[in-house]
């Protein structure tokens, strides 16, 4: 959608006089803002069904998916994934600023699981599946050793929904951010619901301080009373592609 037809459709039919929040496919923008760059690895932190990284394969057929997904849920349909596509390669661990091992709070709705525990937000939002019926010990690894472990792997592509630990693993992936990586796609909280979630105030500090810049924000969602609780931020350096 082009600028001027996104802009119009927001002051006509959302009533609203910005241009803050596109209304823009992500991975199609980030697919055009990369056309001219050699994708080779892709990262996919939270990766669940596996969707996403098909997705982005499907832009890049060139690169490797590297899909992070600690919730044993969907371990099988993952694993049926990898032998249908030799360029998918799951992931069955958490990212985060070290390494070692920590609880994994799985809910009744698999898409709040986290490695942090539920607030009262999430019981206010999704009453029913903000529930933890499991803690499961799981392995942390932060990007940065996992990927000197995989022969210096380059990532250019990442994308990050997990649920309020998003700053944690992405200050331990900082290296590659700084050596590699081309453009973020991450969800960011405004008010977090997790207890000790970051904030998109913090991530957004973090990303300055990697020289990397807000491209554009999709698909905010709002919670009870209207406050603005969450969106879909994509970061990009600036240095590695023209924007």
């Amino acid at each position: 959608m082009s600028n001027q037809v996104s802009s119009w459709v927001k002051k006509k039919l959302l009533k609203k006089d910005q241009n803050l929040l596109s209304l823009n496919e992500p991975y199609a923008v980030i697919e055009k803002l990369l056309k001219n760059t050699g994708v080779t690895g892709i990262l996919d932190a939270g990766a669940s069904n596996g969707r996403i990284s098909r997705v982005l394969l499907k832009s890049f057929p060139g690169a490797k998916a590297y899909a992070f997904e600690p919730n044993p849920l969907y371990t099988e349909l993952l694993e049926i994934y990898a032998r249908e596509d030799g360029r998918f390669h799951p992931q069955y661990m958490a990212l985060s600023d070290h390494e070692g091992r920590a609880d994994l709070f799985i809910t009744e709705s698999p898409g709040n699981t986290s490695l942090l525990s539920p607030g009262d937000r999430l019981r206010e939002i999704d009453p029913h599946g903000a529930g933890v019926k499991e803690r499961r010990s799981v392995e942390l690894v932060t990007i940065d050793e996992w990927a000197k472990r995989h022969n210096d792997l380059a990532i250019q592509v990442m994308k990050f929904d997990i649920q309020g630990a998003e700053l944690k693993a992405l200050q331990g992936g900082a290296e590659m951010l700084r050596r590699a990586t081309c453009a973020v796609y991450i969800e960011v909280w405004f008010n977090t619901p997790y207890q000790g979630g970051a904030l998109y105030s913090e991530i957004d500090l973090f990303f300055r301080e990697q020289h990397f810049i807000l491209y554009d924000l999709f698909k905010p969602k709002y919670g009870k009373g209207g406050l603005l609780m969450w969106a879909n931020a994509l970061y990009v350096d600036p240095a590695k592609i023209k924007v």
